[in-house]
């Protein structure tokens, strides 16, 4: 059986609607003036996913937002299972770029109403339709064992992120005193920036370094990741117009070489831990001790 739903959720105090997050989602405060608040929706979402294991693309960001709408409200976190067609993707597919509206353009599915909510979610669970039949996998569990990713799961006191098992550590860039973690979220890969990115260069480069990686100064063909600082959300998309720098890019993945082209948000989220455990603390909420 198949069902579907979704709806808005107003945020506390009318919080978070800058001209950045309109842009990329059409969603303005008098869209949700009447619509139900997180403590209400979280019920509800619960109730719709019944325990089942959840399914969403970039799920690392989703998991956050539902971590930090809960510590808001002053609620307990749920217990869920979860897995991420972004990692999936990333494990069993040679793509220039991973984004919702790329892998759903490789596998060919239909087109999508990208950063609606409703839209996203069904993408999501087509992409990790397709990926498991074209690994003969029967369930969820089936097609995470062919991508070599691990569950990800949410409970009231931690939570693991789902993701791919360690790459084989390169050569990395040798800077004397940097305290570098060999097995961190770089681990492997060989960073290139192009364009204008909001970190200065040489402590963006120095971050990857500590957490694993190592940095090439243009696009080559030792590159895993091309992070650029040209686009943003609402305009990184396959059939726009590209860079010298991204065209090399794509270039290089068109001759079959293994390189993904990613904003400097996507780059931030990637270096975000995937494992922790809640902090818990004492909120005043309208006159009450959470």
């Amino acid at each position: 059986m198949t069902a579907s739903t979704s709806w808005l959720i107003t945020p506390p105090d009318d919080a978070g609607f800058d001209d950045f997050n309109i842009g990329i989602h059409g969603i303005t405060a008098h869209d949700v003036r009447d619509a139900p608040d997180w403590p209400s929706s979280l019920s509800r979402i619960l109730d719709f996913i019944d325990g089942d294991i959840v399914v969403a693309h970039n799920a690392a960001f989703d998991a956050g937002a539902l971590r930090e709408a809960c510590d808001f409200a002053g609620l307990a976190w749920p217990t869920i299972d979860y897995t991420c067609t972004l990692v999936m993707s990333r494990a069993l597919l040679d793509l220039p770029a991973y984004k919702l509206p790329w892998v759903a353009e490789a596998l060919a599915l239909p087109s999508f109403d990208h950063h609606e909510s409703g839209a996203d979610a069904t993408a999501a669970a087509q992409i990790a339709i397709a990926l498991a039949e074209s690994q003969g996998a029967i369930t969820l569990q089936d097609l995470v064992a062919c991508a070599g990713v691990r569950m990800g799961r949410l409970d009231p006191d931690s939570w693991r992120g789902a993701r791919k098992a360690s790459n084989p550590a390169r050569v990395r860039l040798d800077l004397d005193g940097l305290e570098v973690d060999p097995k961190g979220p770089m681990a492997g890969e060989v960073v290139c920036f192009t364009g204008k990115i909001s970190w200065v260069r040489e402590d963006a480069r120095a971050m990857v370094v500590r957490h694993g990686g190592s940095i090439s100064t243009k696009p080559t063909k030792k590159t895993t990741i091309l992070v650029t600082g040209d686009f943003d959300e609402r305009t990184f998309r396959p059939g726009m117009k590209f860079s010298s720098s991204l065209a090399k890019a794509f270039a290089l993945v068109d001759c079959g070489q293994t390189l993904e082209i990613m904003t400097e948000a996507d780059f931030r989220l990637k270096l975000e831990p995937e494992d922790g455990i809640r902090e818990h603390s004492t909120r005043a909420v309208s006159g009450m001790a959470l």
